[in-house]
């Protein structure tokens, strides 16, 4: 497989695993995605969780539909991520298609396998957008500002970045996230965010040290128009480029920090995450479907993530794409040339 291939191949799968993060509860879901019961009609329940539905799911749903009542179950599983479908003493844990309903089996709590990794999809692509919205934006402000006006501003943010990188994110977010009694979503976005903005600075830093020499930017500057507008409409657009690649691989490694984080048990109490899952697979060695499929989900991620970052890199980058090509257009050069032999 050739890499604009497997290129094509990472996009499929990213866009693939955002649509799933989206829309979880179209797939797996314990209330319907539509019904009529006691009288009423429900659109969409399965996002709303209306209080007249509480304590109810698709299986108590159906068998208790009376003349008149119908329901509109999930179209893969009709359990929730949540919720155990074992009965008191029976196994829990249960291999993929062994259990009816479970393709892709059951925990120890009984709780459906895929419903947990559809749902573990939106919080971890949904921390790992939102971090890498925050240590980005942080960054690209800061990098921008030091480079620019350089002086005090650069010599501080400079000494931050200098502070900051030789210290591994994943353990200053282990203590930080430790140290709280009540670990949020909030405070794990903040403690990547607050150590990730470094590596960002330092690219953004020296993208605005390169443009500001242009031509064009010392233009602007003596027609007099104002630094802060010099740096919005001039030199930011031009430096966004290595700002998106950042992107994509920051976002792979939030997601490596967050399911790390929570196979530690020092995420989201209250969240189904992919970590979990593969912290659950300690307890039962023998049932591997307990790491496969999360891990299987994280690596196409990270490895998507990666390579969509790698040809953002090499489309945006013009000396690679001048080199690139040059490399094409030689052959057909060589053969013009007079006297030019095979």
């Amino acid at each position: 497989m050739n890499r604009a291939r497997l290129t094509r191949f990472a996009r499929l799968a990213i866009l693939t695993m955002a649509v799933v993060a989206v829309f979880p509860d179209f797939l797996a879901s314990d209330l319907p995605i539509a019904c009529h019961v006691h009288g009423r009609t429900f659109l969409f329940p399965n996002v709303t969780h209306p209080a007249a539905l509480q304590g109810e799911n698709c299986a108590r749903l159906r068998s208790e539909e009376g003349p008149g009542d119908w329901t509109l179950n999930p179209p893969l599983v009709a359990f929730g991520p949540r919720e155990g479908s074992a009965e008191d003493g029976a196994p829990r844990v249960a291999p993929p298609w062994s259990a009816a309903g479970h393709p892709l089996g059951t925990d120890q709590d009984g709780r459906d396998v895929f419903a947990r990794l559809v749902h573990g999809a939106r919080t971890s692509l949904g921390i790992g957008l939102l971090a890498a919205f925050v240590f980005v934006g942080l960054g690209s402000v800061l990098g921008a500002l030091a480079g620019f006006y350089g002086g005090l501003i650069d010599a501080l943010v400079a000494r931050a970045i200098e502070t900051l990188t030789p210290f591994p994110t994943l353990i200053l977010v282990l203590v930080v996230q430790a140290l709280l009694p009540n670990p949020t979503i909030e405070s794990m976005l903040l403690a990547i965010g607050l150590t990730r903005w470094t590596e960002v600075a330092r690219i953004v830093r020296a993208e605005v040290l390169l443009i500001t020499s242009q031509d064009y930017v010392l233009a602007a500057r003596a027609l007099g128009v104002r630094p802060l507008r010099v740096l919005v409409r001039h030199i930011a657009p031009n430096a966004a480029a290595p700002v998106l690649v950042a992107a994509a691989f920051g976002i792979a490694q939030v997601v490596l920090i967050e399911s790390s984080l929570e196979f530690l048990h020092v995420g989201v109490a209250s969240s189904v995450s992919w970590g979990e899952m593969l912290s659950e697979a300690r307890g039962h060695p023998g049932a591997y479907w307990l790491l496969l499929f999360p891990g299987l989900a994280i690596f196409v991620v990270v490895a998507g993530l990666n390579l969509v970052g790698e040809a953002w890199r090499d489309a945006l980058d013009p000396r690679l794409a001048h080199t690139a090509h040059v490399t094409v257009r030689l052959p057909s050069l060589e053969a013009r040339l007079p006297g030019a032999t095979d």
